[in-house]
């Protein structure tokens, strides 16, 4: 099995890796897109794999509560040897000297009595076997559903892993043109105060932002290794592989039509989060329980017993060579545990585990109304924030280039374009943001309406954006608008998904 997911692993990394001779792949990241790494961790996540498990289990527990009515089998040998005084039922007591031996179907069969264990032997409780299935099937349906939510915040959890790692890139492109441009000005004011046409003051203050600008390339060259380690490590690939991710930190992904009723939406996570669906198996579960604790009394208990075998027996230590020996036994019987004070606390038990199961239940539904609504207030709020960064970047780009502008025609000093440089690393850095959170804010909105992120309604949704989009989401370009914009895999048009799920996938 190892074998099997290190090459399936392997496959997708180097079929998302970029090419180059061997050298070159040895020093380049991996590349990786959303969808790759979101097949990665359906594949192998461990905390996916635990669950899946936990299904196993719980469908097992369901075979034995359903096995509970077939007999066991047991076969052997036994031998018994007295030597003493025994009591005769009228009070005599005698000297005897007596062995037996069985073998066959059964064990342990000693005179006159019956078999001690039974070839064939059914011991159970009536109640138990009704109910038990029935419980256990219940619990097996919770699994699944537990199984299914872990799943969706696997998937939501690699996915906010994934855009870390392109906010990560994006930040440092923006640190390492920040250097670059502190620098130059750097160089410039230096070049004023030799001339005698600038203040020292001012070289001194412009290195000082240099070297500031030159610290933050390097925080943010660590927040990028740090981004790749924490995805690689949900891949669970090596934390020592580099990732970088295949995608434009400009794109906007729509996965929840934001013009939908929060109601609307509320009422769509209520019927399809498996998280209550769990809730419910478990609270059925617990209902079934307490019906058998409940009735035990009314519904009665049996034992059964068959066993066949050759027996021998005589007064010395010698069992003979015997002869063909069967036994069969029935009982049916009530039974009230604890002169009825027992029964009634076990029944008090299984009432408040369903109560309790009934309280959980209502605070999942609550929890579940809440998470929606606080992801649909941060995507419109973080919807809103895309065009004030937008707008701030062309603001702060035009302050840059006026700045630059009078130094060049004599009009002012270098050090007047610090402010400049300042508020465009601001504003470039609020437009990250702003994108990569409205972009968690609408996955983590489609995860709390009880879907799960795929790798196909990613590619499509990862998708590059066209010219016109571009120009028109992107004034000024988180990354340098002279290189060629990376793209995602698309096996699904974004029209074809919005039809698949009503109000999901709307492009704008």
């Amino acid at each position: 099995m190892k074998r099997l997911r290190l090459a399936a692993v392997l496959s997708i990394l180097l079929a998302a890796a970029p090419s180059g001779s061997a050298g070159e792949t040895d020093r380049d990241p991996f590349a990786i897109d959303l969808a790759t790494a979101l097949k990665l961790a359906d594949l192998d996540n461990t905390k996916v794999a635990l669950a899946r498990e936990k299904i196993a289990e719980a469908e097992a527990r369901l075979l034995q509560a359903r096995t509970l009515l077939l007999p066991d089998l047991s076969a052997g040998a036994s031998y018994h040897r007295h030597e003493g005084p025994l009591q005769e039922t009228n009070g005599n007591v005698l000297d005897v000297d007596r062995s037996s031996r069985f073998a066959g179907l059964g064990a342990g069969a000693v005179g006159a009595g019956d078999v001690q264990i039974a070839g064939v032997g059914l011991k159970v409780d009536l109640a138990e076997a009704f109910y038990a299935p029935l419980a256990a099937r219940q619990r097996a349906d919770s699994a699944r559903a537990e199984s299914d939510a872990v799943r969706n915040r696997v998937l939501f959890e690699t996915a906010a892993a994934w855009y870390e790692l392109l906010r990560a890139r994006g930040a440092l492109q923006i640190a390492g043109e920040a250097h670059e441009n502190a620098k130059a000005l750097a160089d410039a004011t230096n070049s004023f105060a030799e001339t005698g046409q600038g203040l020292e003051s001012d070289s001194e203050r412009a290195a000082v932002e240099a070297l500031v600008r030159e610290r933050d390339t390097e925080v943010a060259r660590e927040n990028l290794a740090l981004a790749s380690i924490r995805l690689a490590a949900l891949l669970r690939i090596d934390p020592a592989t580099r990732l970088s991710p295949v995608g434009s930190a400009d794109a906007r992904s729509e996965w929840v039509d934001l013009s939908e009723d929060v109601a609307v939406l509320t009422d769509l996570a209520l019927k399809s989060r498996p998280e209550l669906a769990g809730s419910d198996a478990e609270l059925a579960a617990t209902w079934r329980d307490l019906e058998r604790h409940r009735y035990s009394p009314l519904i009665p208990k049996l034992a059964v017993g068959a066993s066949t075998g050759g027996f021998g027996g005589d007064n010395d230590a010698s069992p003979g060579s015997g002869d063909q020996r069967t036994d069969v036994s029935a009982a049916l019987y009530w039974q009230i545990h604890g002169l009825g004070l027992g029964q009634h606390a076990g029944v008090r038990e299984k009432s408040s585990l369903w109560k309790q199961a009934k309280i959980t239940r209502s605070d999942v539904e609550i929890t579940v109304a809440a998470e929606v609504a606080a992801a649909f207030a941060s995507a419109r709020s973080r919807d809103a924030r895309i065009a004030i960064g937008r707008d701030a970047i062309a603001r702060a780009r035009r302050s840059y280039e006026l700045n630059r502008s009078r130094v060049f025609e004599n009009q002012g000093l270098p050090i007047e374009v610090l402010q400049a440089i300042q508020s465009l690393v601001s504003a470039r850095t609020l437009y990250l943001d702003s994108v990569i959170d409205y972009n968690l804010a609408q996955i983590q909105l489609y995860t709390a309406l009880g879907q799960p992120v795929s790798s196909a309604e990613a590619a499509a949704e990862n998708r590059a954006p066209t010219p016109s989009e571009a120009a028109e989401e992107t004034p000024s370009g988180v990354a340098d608008p002279s290189q060629p914009a990376e793209t995602a895999p698309s096996s699904e048009s974004a029209g074809s998904r919005a039809k698949r799920f009503g109000f999901f996938g709307r492009n704008r």
